[in-house]
């Protein structure tokens, strides 16, 4: 059987798979309400093809069977689908295998398994081999045409003489020349001859400086043995086989760009039909690497568990750790063709996710209690009734899920993470059950504090409405299910990797956490596959079920860390902060995250105290603008907000730390070119606050009328430094800045913020002092008008 019949049989097959576990989903309950993927005026403007006629659009996704796909990869192929798709045309599925020594049929299998997991149909899978012949005949006529020729100049020397514009020796060979050296290709012997194109010799655009088109590589091909000795480049193929497969898309990331001419050129020397090249953004993702080579090593030392690993960027992995196809369909349509190359957060992709897990109605997603085996507390509770059990809901606001039997009984398991912040004597809840107050709590003060058991009496007529919720187990036989909960870290510690830089610098050595836990009996009854969620732990997907359940930690995209997690009890546990690869954000929150409750407590009496020092008398209240901490900062990178059409998530470089986000409402004035690269002046020490599921860590400040008819960004002098403080003429700052507004009543810090203002000759000001900076003032083409 052919490696193409092979394909299309694992073809048909996986797309019955796929079909059955469809089925079974189905079976969970009523199909949840069909959200269809984002596409509102601003998306749609953005999801766009140029010359495209509703009908006729063919694009086409062209890998090659050389590595697993990931999340890079898989945006190419959803963006072409997708838009195929949307123009009701098609998408040509084709293997790139020009390269011989590369092509692997391994691979192939499994590009072809993830293209179908992603929802992608395959109409037919075809090769760019299919066309070997016609492309050795078009060969054949640009060497005869006088547009190409041989060459036989060492490869360093060619790579030197298209840097320095200097003409191969070879470039003026007379066509008998170049036909004898073609042939002599062609036979096998030719070894270290190319065919180059007679495009340019200094071109300023070096891609068009006499590319090479063909070269000889005496190797066999998977599909097609020994019959060639000699192959195109993926330059050369590419635009002849778009062109011939009927493509009017060509879709190719933005690091093609300088390549297009030649595209072009080509197709114009064969006479052959142009596609359209539409140009977007390479996928690069924040705390990650997809260089092939720099994921094997981490495969090769062991350092993950294959190419499927939930640390790993690809689409197996991605999948296997919970991402659904319908949020990265609206994490990419999000992104829209814009050309600008940024990382993206995980975040913005894993909320996206949540949302498409657990949704406000028909939640699939079942609720289950699990406490630690090593990390819990027993507590002997006092009038509770013997052992019993009764039937709740899977799902408290979706009883078509059904019910499992819940125990109670004399004595429970909690979560020693939660005991070590309930105090002697304060009443808490039990979830779904009742309150109890403590009446001992054996806690060693040794080093760590740490809880061994309790005693508590049961009070059941008490208020929960202000009491901490805790989860629990029955200690009983029947809720001893073993459970393995998994939690993973950024595998390496760099947010935006240097590709030049040594992987081995910035390898994170502690990337998975394992907690043993016990599972309530009905834990059972999940299967592989299934995504549940652990009360207060958060969403899981199984993995597998033997020796025993072992649940993948699904990330929600959340700056803060859950205290029941695995690294935040490591944390406590060792007195030492563990560095976090999320911790970027907020100074102040990674610092709190390593106190324990009563640290905390301790600091905020501090800082109340100290406020109360400060206080000005009573009814006054002496705020001026040295509170603020404004900075000259740099948008590095911006892109859509994935949930509002009227916002821009913004990376700012302030100076300090990594480049913070910040969430802007620029949307409706600008486009993102005007504003990337451009400087600005940020009000930094805001409270972080999510907008619209996004975090955002200060505020880009605009001059504007009250109506907001028109909004402009404020205009920092071209000399001002990165980073540097804006400062405001007879106001010396803030000995905190970092907290000054922070600790401020919302009502202070607008009446604070209220007198910023541009005045009557454009310069930013609070009352009448101005925007200064060590390169002159700040300035707005509106005058006399708010600043916000």
């Amino acid at each position: 059987m052919s490696n193409v019949s092979k394909l299309e049989k694992e073809l048909a097959t996986e797309e019955a798979r796929l079909k059955v576990l469809t089925e079974e989903k189905a079976k969970t309950g009523p199909a949840k309400k069909e959200k269809k993927v984002r596409e509102n005026k601003s998306d749609d403007d953005k999801f766009v093809l140029t010359n495209a006629e509703q009908g006729k659009v063919v694009t086409r996704f062209p890998p090659e069977a050389s590595g697993f796909m990931h999340i890079g990869h898989a945006k190419a192929a959803l963006t072409n689908y997708l838009l195929s798709v949307k123009y009701e045309g098609r998408m040509v599925f084709r293997f790139d295998d020009t390269n011989p020594k590369k092509e692997d049929a391994a691979y192939e299998k499994a590009i072809v398994e993830d293209t179908l997991s992603l929802g992608i149909a395959i109409d037919k899978i075809t090769y760019t081999s299919d066309r070997f012949d016609e492309m050795f005949a078009l060969m054949e006529k640009m060497l005869k045409d006088g547009t190409a020729y041989v060459d036989d100049t060492e490869k360093e020397q060619i790579r030197e003489e298209r840097m320095e514009g200097i003409a191969s020796k070879r470039r003026n060979n007379s066509v008998e020349e170049n036909i004898a050296m073609w042939e002599k290709m062609k036979s096998g012997s030719g070894e270290g001859l190319v065919v180059r194109a007679k495009m340019s010799v200094d071109d300023p655009n070096k891609c068009l400086r006499d590319p090479v088109l063909y070269r000889a590589v005496d190797h066999p091909h998977v599909r097609t043995g020994d019959k060639y000795k000699v192959y195109p480049t993926y330059d050369f193929a590419c635009p002849i086989v778009d062109s011939l497969d009927g493509v009017t898309h060509a879709l190719r990331t933005s690091e093609y760009n300088d390549r297009n001419p030649q595209y072009h050129w080509i197709c114009d020397a064969l006479n052959l039909r142009k596609p359209f090249i539409e140009d977007f953004s390479r996928l690069n993702m924040e705390f990650t690497v997809m260089s092939k080579r720099k994921l094997t090593k981490f495969v090769d030392d062991k350092m993950v568990d294959g190419w499927n690993d939930p640390r790993f960027p690809t689409v197996k992995g991605l999948l296997r750790r919970g991402l659904t196809v319908e949020a990265l369909k609206k994490f990419i349509i999000g992104q829209g063709m814009s050309r600008a190359n940024n990382f993206q957060e995980w975040g913005l992709l894993w909320n996206l996710n949540r949302n498409e897990i657990d949704p406000t109605e028909n939640s699939p997603c079942r609720r289950y209690t699990c406490v630690p085996q090593e990390g819990s507390v027993k507590i002997a509770i006092d009038g509770a009734p013997a052992k019993s059990s009764s039937e709740k809901l899977l799902h408290k606001k979706n009883p078509v899920l059904g019910k499992k039997r819940v125990w109670q009984d004399t004595s429970v398991l909690v979560e020693e993470e939660d005991m070590v912040l309930v105090k002697d004597g304060e009443e808490f809840t039990l979830m779904d059950w009742g309150n109890i107050i403590p009446a001992k709590i054996e806690r060693s003060t040794e080093g760590v504090e740490r809880v061994k058991s309790a005693t508590a009496k049961l009070h059941l007529e008490g208020d929960f409405k202000k009491t901490k919720k805790l989860t629990w187990l029955a200690d009983c036989p029947e809720n001893k299910v073993p459970v393995e909960l998994q939690e993973f870290e950024h595998l390496i510690t760099a947010v935006k990797p240097d590709p030049e830089r040594n992987i081995e610098e910035i390898i994170n050595k502690d990337t998975k956490g394992v907690t043993m836990c016990w599972g309530e009996e009905a834990v059972s009854d999940i299967k592989v596959g299934d995504v549940v969620q652990f009360e207060r732990r958060g969403y899981f997907i199984c993995d597998a079920v033997t020796p025993h359940h072992k649940m993948l930690l699904i990330p929600e995209g959340k700056a803060k860390m859950n205290h029941l997690s695995y690294w935040a009890r490591k944390q406590r546990l060792s007195g030492v902060a563990v560095k976090k690869a999320d911790e970027k954000k907020d100074t102040k929150a990674t610092d709190e995250r390593g106190m324990s409750l009563e640290e905390k407590r301790a600091k905020k009496k501090a800082m109340k105290e100290q406020s109360k020092g400060e206080k000005a008398p009573k009814g006054k209240v002496e705020l001026d603008a040295s509170a603020f901490d404004i900075r000259v900062g740099k948008i590095m990178e911006i892109a859509d907000h994935p949930n509002a059409d009227s916002l821009f998530v913004e990376k700012i470089d302030v100076g300090s730390g990594p480049p913070r986000t910040v969430v802007s409402g620029l949307r409706n004035y600008y486009k993102s070119d005007e504003l990337n690269g451009k400087l600005v002046a940020v009000l930094c020490n805001l409270k972080p606050q999510a907008m619209r599921d996004v975090e955002s860590c200060g505020m880009v400040l605009c001059a504007s009328p009250a109506d907001k008819s028109t909004v402009k960004v404020l205009d920092v002098p071209a000399g001002a430094k990165i980073g540097e403080r804006i400062s405001f003429k007879g106001y010396s700052p803030s000995p905190d800045t970092r907290e000054a507004v922070d600790e401020i009543h919302k009502k202070k810090k607008d009446a604070l913020i209220e007198p910023l203002n541009t005045n009557a000759e454009g310069i930013a000001c609070w009352k009448d002092a101005p925007f200064t900076t060590s390169a002159g003032p700040v300035t707005s083409e509106l005058k006399s008008v708010l600043v916000r």
